[in-house]
């Protein structure tokens, strides 16, 4: 196969760049002069001197990160300085060698191990250092050094598990010193390993009993590794001395918690028998062992033990077999609901809500109904809400058709609480019973169980309703049924479906109060149109239901009502209303289309009480013209403190953009307002206009 001469060319450009790529990060020269000069200007620093030398060295390093050569000359260059540096120097280059140290810089390092000075900072440089010849160092250093170093290497040498340590490390445990005797112990305990068991236990038998104490807490450890390795049968031999009577209650429920971890058949009697136990310690750990414990036929072993504790101890562990989560638990549970003990008996309720199916729904009702107190009664209805499975809300359905009034009622709510949908069709049935408040509690939840499918039903019912007692509740209903049609316009469709050609004036009002609640265009322009009817009721129900509209859409329509409506009682509805829907934000409406709605208003005003209302619209209107409007008012006695009211917080409002106007505003209103609390307002905002133009000439 021939080459061409042009790739040729490539193919030797490709070589050359890679070559180059090789050499830049491997070999690549660099100037050792230069990097001399900025060790050496280390070699003397002191604390307070400049720091840039240190500076110029760690940026040294940094930039050697791809040079390999250069950065292992660095490494060797530090290590020699050792020798000569200063201790804070010494401090400065043991960090940079803990960065980039390998095996070459450790002898230099290991020198600094036999000075107390030096140590800590040795200790620092060479305790991650990964190679072979750390280790050794730290090894042969520890024999040489005084009791301080010996357990600051002794703590590392076990940070480091270094296996080869564990005989020299041991013969440290019995020393003079006992402060290294227990890091030697604390050491064994991280190394790990048979013979760092063997020592462990021959302290554990003849130490003192602190570093007896020390040792077990090594012991400890050395199961925990076990298991962490999968070695379970040495982790258990380990755990089941410690578990003993002779150690501390501390130790014991370590031990406990690692055997219940392994779980297996054998383990469970030392958990029941820790639950019995005199110690407070032991039992609770017990206990919690009891909800994690695994294998089968754990759950009846630990629930056989209810019947042999005493109430408190009986009412923990009923509470710990709950949270297992087995059902299995159950028969020995239900068993302590013969208990005198109430707080046993509301425990057994409890767990039989987070352990039962729908077979125990009868079981709870019972309770819910014959239970001697209130919380025992509510325990039980709770534990309702709680249960799992299939077929429970059918069994609460069932129970419900059978029940009296007030257990029915509860158990619509418990429904409820469930989000039990299937069961909408029994509720609707509910909601006819003959029962007032069973009738309301079975609206409500057809409220928030009922969808879209079910609002022409829901409105039928509403229609037949012959007693006003539940009708509010079923207008709730039918407003949340209507509220979930995704498409805002279709809300109202059925219930104006249902009021075409309703003569009958409850229902009307009734469907009216409706579309206040579910409050779209079309509620609005049918409210509108009905505002005027000629039937009294039916224009009142109207009214209200307008004058509740929850955004300004409905301010115009308001003021209508007050500008033309016959009925001075309409007339202050209406008014109020339109009051309160001015101060709600409303897209597309400008400050001069509600100044113009308040110009009306006023206009129409027949009495002080009628202004005030007005005077407290406008306070919500941020221009400059709503005090025109305002000013005059505030020469009128009735109404003066409602005028100034409003002028003081509309002025406040536009101080930034007309801050003069609003200054004459407030000299008028101090001119005639006697009010201190109002002259103390009106003088602020003055004070602050006259801030605002003295920064404004500056």
């Amino acid at each position: 196969m021939r080459i061409s001469a042009k790739e040729v060319t490539a193919l030797l450009l490709v070589w050359l760049c890679v070559d180059f790529a090789l050499i830049n990060n491997t070999g690549a020269a660099f100037n050792k002069s230069e990097i001399d000069e900025k060790l050496a200007a280390i070699v003397n620093y002191e604390r307070g001197m400049s720091r840039e030398p240190l500076i110029a060295v760690e940026k040294l390093i940094r930039e050697s990160q791809n040079q390999l050569d250069q950065r292992k000359y660095i490494e060797l260059q530090l290590a020699e300085l050792l020798a000569e540096a200063t201790l804070e120097s010494k401090s400065f280059i043991c960090r940079q060698l803990w960065f980039i140290g390998t095996a070459d810089s450790v002898p230099a390092i290991a020198r600094l191990l036999m000075d107390e000075k030096t140590a800590d900072i040795a200790c620092y440089a060479i305790g991650q250092n990964p190679s072979e010849e750390a280790g050794k160092a730290l090894r042969e250093a520890l024999n040489k050094v005084s009791p301080k170093v010996q357990i600051r290497i002794i703590n590392l040498l076990g940070d480091r598990v270094d296996n080869q340590s564990v005989e020299a490390i041991g013969k440290l445990v019995s020393g003079t010193e006992r402060e290294v005797g227990e890091a030697a112990v604390a050491a064994l305990g991280k190394i790990g390993g048979a013979r760092a068991i063997k020592l462990l236990v021959e302290t554990r038998a003849k130490g003192d009993s602190e570093l007896r104490f020390a040792a077990t807490d090594a012991y400890l450890r050395c199961a925990e590794d076990l298991i962490f390795e999968g070695k379970t049968k040495q982790a258990t031999v380990i755990y089941k001395e410690l578990a003993g009577n002779n150690e501390t209650p501390i130790i014991r429920s370590a031990a406990i918690k690692g055997l219940a971890d392994i779980g297996g058949q054998d383990i469970v009697p030392l958990v029941i028998s820790a639950l019995r136990d005199e110690n407070r310690m032991v039992r609770t750990t017990a206990r919690s062992c009891v909800r994690t414990m695994e294998g089968s036929g754990v759950t009846e072993q630990i629930a056989g033990e209810l019947s042999k504790t005493s109430p408190d101890e009986q009412m923990l562990l009923i509470g710990a077999l709950a949270d297992r989560g087995d059902a299995a638990a159950l028969p020995a549970i239900t068993a302590a609901a013969r208990s005198t003990n109430p707080e046993v008996r509301k425990a057994v309720l409890h767990a039989v809500g987070k352990l039962g199916d729908a077979s125990f729904v009868g079981y709870l009702v019972k309770a819910a109904i014959e239970g001697t107190s209130s919380e025992e009664k509510n325990t039980a209805v709770n534990s309702l809400k709680l249960l799992r499975g299939k077929r429970v809300d059918d069994a609460i359905v069932q129970i419900m058709q059978n029940s009296l009034p007030s257990m029915r009622r509860q158990l619509i709510q418990v429904l409820t609480e469930r989000n039990a949908v299937d069961a909408v069709p029994a509720l609707f049935a509910e909601a006819a019973h003959q029962d007032r408040k069973v009738r309301q509690a079975a609206f409500k939840a057809l409220g928030r169980l009922a969808d879209e499918e079910h609002l022409p039903s829901l409105i039928k019912l509403l229609v037949k309703l012959e007693d006003d007692s539940s009708r509010r509740e079923a207008e709730r209903a039918v407003v949340a049924v209507s509220r979930k049609i995704s498409q805002p316009s279709k809300q109202t469709d059925a219930v104006l479906a249902g009021l075409g050609g309703e003569k009958r004036v409850d229902v009307r009002c009734s469907l009216l109060r409706v579309l206040g609640g579910i409050a779209n265009v079309n509620a609005l322009r049918t409210l509108e149109e009905t505002s005027k009817d000629t039937n009294p009721t039916v224009q009142d129900a109207a009214v209200r239901a307008l004058i509740k509209w929850p955004n300004a859409a409905a301010a115009e329509v308001l003021l209508e009502i007050y500008c033309n409506a016959k009925s001075q009682i309409h007339r202050l509805l209406a008014l109020r209303g339109f009051v309160r829907l001015l101060s709600l934000p409303v897209q597309g409406r400008s400050e001069e289309k509600t100044l113009e709605l308040c110009r009306r208003a006023m206009q129409q005003a027949k009495s002080s009480a009628e202004q005030k209302l007005v005077l407290s619209g406008l306070s919500n209107v941020s221009d400059p013209e709503a005090l025109a409007m305002v000013e005059p008012f505030l020469q009128v006695e009735e109404v003066r403190g409602e005028a100034a009211t409003a002028t003081i917080k509309i002025a406040g409002t536009i101080i930034d953009t007309h801050g003069e106007r609003a200054k004459k505003a407030m000299d008028k209103l101090l001119a005639v307002c006697n009010d201190e609390d109002l002259r103390k307002q009106a003088e602020e905002i003055v004070r602050h206009i006259k801030e605002l133009e003295t920064k404004a000439h500056q």
